[in-house]
């Protein structure tokens, strides 16, 4: 077996099995028989109860009686910032792995803005790393700049402005900052909090969700580190840079599901 195909057959392995960890998150608390999961694969029963047990072994699922699976609690992480999620938002399993991705690499707190085609505005859907006890101090002393970063005009600042920035057509003309903006694929703006930055890039799918075979697809979210405003210069490129290829490789290796279940649309 070459590299190639050794890769492509891990890919393959390691996506049936978090089909049905998204089926799991799907059903919800409590457990569910393995018969009730498999209709929401495209695996036979046997096969998804061979992957469960691979969960299980990950500590992701238990079987708290034969025929039965649950899911883990999730451990116990430090609280963020109250308010900074948008109350409409659906979690996507895939999104929360990749912004905790992203947090660590940077150990800068990490956002994920959607947009609103009624409002024209940007909404914040996921964070990461927000329990920070400095930036939560200078959050709750800035008035209104929590709720600035939860929700704003999409011109506002470098969330929005990448979005805004790759919503037309390429065909489209654009005014001079969003066609610099969507040729360097990477938005730098100051955030509503005096002393931090926002470095954001454009996302066309988001991680996890369903993607149409074929089609280009406009963007739906902006992907935003939030760093002190002494990490000027090359810095700032590498945040760009990293956060394009942590974006493209988490869109790559996620699970593309087309059930109808699965299909979790944005906050809007």
């Amino acid at each position: 077996m070459t590299i190639t195909s050794r890769s492509s057959h891990q890919r393959k392995e390691r996506d049936r099995t978090n089909a049905v960890l998204h089926a799991l998150v799907q059903l919800g608390p409590g457990p569910h028989k393995s018969r009730d999961i498999a209709p929401l694969t495209t695996m036979n029963e046997e096969e998804v109860r061979r992957r469960l047990l691979q969960l299980r072994k990950a500590k992701l699922c238990h079987r708290p009686r034969f025929g039965h699976w649950e899911l883990l609690p999730a451990p116990t992480t430090p609280t963020g910032v109250p308010g900074l999620v948008h109350p409409s938002t659906t979690t996507l399993l895939d999104v929360a792995l990749l912004l905790e991705a992203l947090h660590r690499r940077t150990q800068q707190a990490v956002l994920l803005h959607t947009y609103s085609p009624v409002t024209s505005e940007r909404l914040c859907i996921a964070v990461a790393g927000t329990h920070d006890v400095s930036l939560r101090h200078k959050l709750a002393f800035t008035p209104g700049a929590v709720d600035r970063l939860r929700q704003a005009p999409l011109d506002s600042d470098a969330p929005g402005l990448a979005i805004l920035a790759n919503l037309a057509g390429h065909d489209t003309p654009l005014r001079d900052d969003l066609r610099r903006i969507r040729t360097a694929r990477v938005a730098l703006t100051e955030s509503p909090l005096p002393g931090w930055i926002l470095v954001s890039v454009p996302l066309r799918r988001l991680p996890g969700a369903p993607a149409t075979p074929g089609a280009e697809p406009r963007v739906v979210a902006a992907v935003s580190i939030m760093a002190p405003d002494h990490a000027q210069g090359d810095p700032l490129v590498a945040y760009g840079r990293l956060m394009h290829n942590a974006v493209q490789a988490a869109i790559e290796t996620s699970v593309v599901i087309s059930h109808p279940r699965f299909a979790t649309a944005p906050a809007a």
